[in-house]
């Protein structure tokens, strides 16, 4: 048989610790008392309950007071960690003073929401020396450990169009904008200057973050377009766009930071259509930290002060 004394949790009297910890610093029945504000028998009562819920007489008279025996200096380090963990957590969190910080905060995000948000984020960021951002591509799967681990501090992204893009429920979420579909491409192409009559047998081009060949306007309204070349990513549309006859049905932020650079005609989408919802998630746990609060703000000020059509 096992001569371990378990403990019952549920039933365990968690003060008892407290006492532990001042009898451990004290050496004395009376001492510990009168650091804890309590009497002397009280203190007394506890540590005979403790004996009986632990199995162990824990400390024994020697010559220069109470010796904690072998099965409680075993205790000692793990309880004045767990204490001095609990009283940590316990105090109200500090103002976050960007001015002063210096933290590192990672971001995991998709390339329509880095186009979107960093050229504003981190024109933001360069006020605060000390404050570094560091930003990942948006895994396939969605980042659930890494949001709770404190790993990442915000997912950026557009959820939900999809089976394989779904965000778990139970995280919180910010709609930073919502974006409008634009045609794009390369200036004078001859079919964007009557959109409204716009043939669909074009050959298109078609960003597909999650790699499918489909998108959400064709699975709504089943209607097939002629698309001849598919991405993963808009970093090459511009390109692809304005040397080429392909024209593409990009989200209006992304399409007009691409036409300050390059020579693209841009006109709206004229099929009725949802705008796509470009959000900000995050951990519950993470919700009244101030550095993060502070940070979601930023990202917030930074998406809606792209470049956006009326």
């Amino acid at each position: 048989m096992s001569d371990i004394h378990e403990v019952n949790l549920a039933t365990f009297d968690l003060n008892l610790l407290r006492v532990l910890d001042a009898l451990f610093i004290e050496q004395s029945v009376g001492r510990a008392a009168a650091r804890l504000r309590l009497s002397q028998p009280a203190t007394s009562n506890a540590l005979a309950r403790l004996r009986a819920a632990l199995g162990d007489p824990l400390f024994v008279r020697g010559r220069q007071g109470m010796v904690p025996t072998a099965r409680a200096r075993a205790l000692r380090g793990p309880l004045t960690l767990a204490l001095r963990q609990l009283q940590e957590a316990l105090v109200p969190p500090e103002d976050f003073v960007p001015e002063t910080a210096h933290r590192t905060f990672v971001l995991a995000a998709s390339d329509h929401a880095q186009l979107l948000v960093l050229p504003q984020l981190a024109a933001r960021l360069a006020h605060y020396p000390g404050v570094r951002l560091r930003v990942q591509s948006l895994p396939r799967d969605f980042p659930t450990t890494e949001l709770e681990t404190g790993e990442l501090d915000l997912v950026l992204g557009v959820f939900d169009l999809a089976p394989g893009d779904r965000a778990p429920r139970g995280f919180q979420r910010q709609v930073l904008v919502r974006e409008r579909y634009m045609l794009v491409g390369r200036a004078g192409h001859p079919a964007l200057r009557k959109p409204r009559n716009l043939d669909l047998s074009l050959p298109q081009f078609h960003v597909s973050p999650r790699g499918g060949t489909e998108g959400s306007f064709e699975r709504k309204t089943k209607v097939r377009r002629n698309v001849v070349l598919f991405t993963p990513h808009y970093l090459v549309a511009p390109w692809v766009l304005a040397s080429t006859d392909l024209i593409a049905a990009l989200p209006e932020r992304v399409a007009r930071r691409f036409a300050e650079a390059f020579p693209l005609t841009l006109v709206p989408v004229e099929i009725p259509h949802e705008p796509l919802r470009v959000q900000q998630l995050w951990h519950p746990h993470r919700q009244q930290d101030p550095a993060h609060r502070w940070l979601r703000e930023q990202v917030l000020a930074a998406a809606r002060a792209s470049p956006a059509g009326p």
